[in-house]
């Protein structure tokens, strides 16, 4: 028997062996540290405008010394057919059918398109370029600023290392990305938008701190577990107060106008922000987050149905990239991501 003990023993500790390290992170954790939802390589979102720009880049290098200065109509190394506008802005009429250009188009000089155009394949502009307004583009670069005009549609992506700004009435499919800032005007529909700041008009800042608020203390139903407190029903927060504690509500959410929650939020059901009201952490609900009037998140802000973001809101900061990331999202006048934003099954501009 002492024998059979001892190999069965030996036995188990051999199994356990390579889950030591597992066990030993459950035991006495240390990756606790959040995880950045935006950093530097996030610009990765705009991953196809990156290819396109190197791939041109060599395709560019390689033509003979007479398409390296003027315009130019004729073909890349690789066969592609493409057209150079570099002295006048009517190089772009060349094989120009009911305003559709079949060539990729490279604008080395400022210039504003013409209305209505359809652009089937890339445009890469090396300078300042303003699109007309109803034109459509298959997928559009910018070394510099890039502005698109009303009603404009882009089909696959845009990406500018200047501000993008985007006219109202448009559609954005794809990724629209930029280094600077996206700027949107009212009625545009949009999938993905990523950019240090992306703003609808006015570009708004996170608040000064608010003036200090009572502490208001959490339903006698409230228990702790581990760094939050859980409700196991709906929560009320009223306004003008202040929660010290991260929060997980396993019923709907209201904070109050002008409350503030110093820590994370999840709820259940469905969250709803009050004008001003302000939370420091990230904000998480299996429903939809309805967001007042300047009200400030400084964190991820996620929701499995929808997202609305009331005139003059700000999400994340200049030194606090964050994400908004919802199948629907909605943003009104002044609303202000620094980050990205995420809408799969389509956003809107108010």
């Amino acid at each position: 028997m002492i024998s059979f003990l001892a190999l069965l023993a030996l036995t188990l500790l051999w199994l356990l062996l390579p889950m030591l390290p597992a066990l030993h992170e459950i035991a006495r954790p240390t990756d606790v540290a959040p995880l950045k939802v935006v950093d530097r390589s996030s610009g990765y979102v705009a991953y196809f405008a990156r290819n396109f720009r190197q791939y041109l880049d060599r395709q560019m290098a390689a033509l003979p010394a007479e398409a390296q200065a003027g315009d130019y109509v004729g073909k890349l190394p690789d066969g592609t057919q493409f057209i150079r506008v570099h002295k006048s802005p009517t190089g772009l009429g060349h094989e120009v059918d009911a305003g559709t250009q079949h060539r990729l188009v490279v604008v080395d000089m400022a210039m504003t398109l013409q209305n209505d155009e359809t652009f089937l394949m890339e445009v890469y502009a090396r300078a300042p370029t303003i699109g007309g307004a109803g034109s459509m583009y298959r997928a559009i670069y910018a070394d510099r600023e890039l502005g698109l005009g009303e009603r404009s549609t882009v089909m696959r992506w845009a990406h500018a290392c200047g501000t993008l700004g985007v006219g109202s009435h448009s559609v954005l499919r794809g990724r629209i990305t930029s280094d600077t800032a996206v700027v949107l005007g009212g009625n545009v529909v949009f999938e993905r938008i990523g950019a240090p700041v992306i703003s609808v008009g006015t570009v708004r800042v996170p608040p000064p701190a608010s003036r200090e608020l009572t502490s208001w203390q959490l339903p006698p139903e409230a228990r702790q577990v581990g760094d939050h407190y859980r409700i196991d029903g709906d929560l009320e927060i009223p306004g003008g107060v202040r929660v010290t504690t991260s929060l997980v509500v396993a019923g709907a959410l209201t904070i109050g106008p002008g409350a503030r929650v110093e820590g994370s939020v999840k709820a259940h059901h469905d969250v709803e922000l009050g004008d001003g009201a302000q939370v420091r952490g990230a904000l998480v609900a299996r429903r939809q987050i309805m967001i007042g009037a300047q009200a400030c998140l400084d964190g991820p802000v996620i929701a499995e149905d929808r997202i609305r973001i009331g005139q003059g809101s700000v999400v994340g900061g200049p030194d606090l990239p964050a994400t908004v990331s919802a199948p629907e999202v909605e943003l009104m006048a002044g609303a202000t991501v620094y980050g990205q934003i995420s809408a799969p099954m389509g956003g809107r501009t108010f």
